[in-house]
């Protein structure tokens, strides 16, 4: 019969350096009919397959839930987090404060952490442990990142937080990770001969390796001699990578996304890029299009607190399948909150030589705009977005000069998980009938936008989002979207009915 012995005393953890970071991985429609009012439906999705708990994790923030509730006093924040100890076969010396534990040992704290092993010895005055076998870590403690690892020899020193475990795999927040050595200290976690991805499978269909990953929680990650991988094949490496993780960051793994439309014909996209100095990196977004060859675009940016700073230069494309080609320009923009209103306004400035179709022009535009945070009601289901702006566009073509406001809101609600429709209203005084480029100009002054959202399985989204000319009440744009996601990847369809135009992407999500 099993013996069981369970007491109270220090936590043992080798995670306590883990902290949150942020989902990635954003979504943002292709449309103009108005469909970009619904990303967050398809956000909410990869976000939720990025952050789903398992079986064991359940159960460790049930066990956790029912010690706090056993508890004889409350939990002194001066000392050691209580745990408790289980295992066939237990030694402890209270003089020395040695411990030894044997078979289907189980280590669990009050802060929802967790050990397992076949062998376990360490100190509870001294507070180390060493697993010399394998180990199973769990960790759901409220304000840190999850993480669950498999891997062997493991040493820790909770006085001074370090420790190291060896050919570890599992997941750490969102990212699925291995690395031969992994060590652990206060302010970052190293992980030697590894790599990371957000996609699970045993051979990830992508992912970036790194002979030394350093991650700074809630900060960034540096990886040293990286490689991209997709499946087992190399597709671009470089000396080093740095990635942005904090809250606020748009933090994406740079993988080659293709894709298909009437007027490209098949194209493949890939973004390079380079730290010059903190801040401060220069890009290249690579582009090749089967009727147009290479279509790219160079820059250098720097980004901080909110402003973005850069000079570009290339090709670049708008919904309707408008090209320009900026010969360089120079852009500038900064958003921000109103103090502690819900409530945001931005900044924003370009100058530069636009060209198109034998038309050369120093293109200059001077915007500012304001807008309310998502206004939710009813549970919610029920959204509202509200958007106004001030700009003006000159050229020095034509000596043209365009100003004016342009507003618009638009509401969504969430009949139930499966079903959400949209309604919007916009007017802008940016058209094509007044200004002298197509690129990024709307059709007409005012709009009327609606649509749906149904999934159909776990893996299949339809939408269908329609556009109506308010001035002259006809129908102007309809479009079918299908989203169906296969395993770490999703195709993405938009069919354009009134223009009776294909667009198809592909590109690499978490799963």
């Amino acid at each position: 019969m099993q013996k069981r012995w369970k007491f109270l005393a220090v936590a043992w953890t080798a995670a306590a350096l883990f902290a949150p970071t942020p989902a990635a991985a954003r979504y943002s429609a292709d449309t103009d009919t108005g469909a970009d009012a619904i990303d967050y439906i398809e956000n909410e999705r990869r976000r939720m397959r990025e952050n789903r708990l398992s079986d064991e994790q359940l159960r460790l923030m049930q066990d956790a839930k029912e010690m706090t509730a056993n508890l004889r006093k409350p939990v002194d924040p001066d000392k050691p987090v209580p745990m408790a100890l289980e295992g066939d076969d237990l030694f402890y010396d209270e003089a020395t404060g040695d411990v030894y534990a044997r078979g289907n040992v189980r280590i669990t704290s009050l802060d929802a952490r967790r050990f397992e092993s076949e062998e376990v010895k360490g100190n509870l005055k001294t507070e180390d442990v060493e697993i010399p076998g394998k180990a199973h870590m769990l960790q759901m403690t409220e304000g840190q990142m999850r993480a669950t690892l498999d891997g062997y020899r493991v040493v820790y020193h909770y006085k001074k937080q370090t420790g190291r475990m060896e050919d570890v795999k599992g997941k750490i927040g969102g990212y699925y990770v291995y690395g031969r050595r992994i060590e652990f200290h206060p302010e970052r976690i190293v992980i030697y001969d590894g790599w990371q991805t957000k996609c699970g499978a045993k051979t990830p269909d992508y992912r970036v390796s790194g002979d030394v990953i350093e991650i700074y929680p809630e900060h960034e990650i540096l990886i040293y001699q990286a490689k991209y991988w997709i499946k087992n094949k190399v597709v671009y490496s470089r000396d080093f990578y740095r990635a942005d993780i904090s809250p606020d960051a748009k933090n994406e793994m740079q993988m080659p996304r293709v894709g298909y439309n009437n007027s490209d014909g098949v194209w493949v996209r890939y973004r390079l890029a380079y730290d010059l100095a903190k801040r401060l990196d220069v890009f290249a977004d690579l582009k090749y299009y089967t009727k147009h060859q290479f279509r790219n675009v160079y820059g250098i940016e720097w980004q901080n607190a909110g402003s973005r700073a850069a000079v570009e230069y290339g090709y670049y494309e708008d919904s309707d399948d408008n090209w320009i080609e900026k010969q360089p320009t120079f852009l500038y923009s900064y958003g921000n909150r109103i103090g502690n209103l819900p409530i945001s306004y931005g900044l924003n400035f370009e100058g530069g030589r636009w060209s198109h179709n034998g038309i050369d022009s120093t293109h200059t535009y001077y915007g500012v705009s304001i807008w309310p945070h998502t206004i939710r009601l009813g549970s919610d289901k029920f959204r509202l977005n509200a958007r106004a702006s001030y700009g003006i566009t000159r050229e020095s073509y034509d000596h043209s000069s365009i100003r004016g406001t342009s507003y618009g809101a638009v509401m969504s609600y969430d009949f139930s998980p499966a079903l959400t429709a949209y309604v919007g209203y916009r007017y802008s005084t940016n058209t094509k009938g007044k200004t002298l480029f197509a690129y990024n100009s709307d059709d007409y002054a005012r709009r009327f936008d609606y649509g749906v959202s149904l999934a159909v399985t776990d893996r299949d989204r339809f939408v269908f989002g329609q556009a109506m000319d308010a001035e002259r009440h006809t129908v102007r744009d309809i479009d079918y979207y299908w989203f169906h996601d296969m395993h770490c990847a999703q195709v993405i369809l938009r069919y354009r009915a009134k223009r009776d135009s294909w667009h198809v992407s592909c590109e690499f999500t978490p799963w």
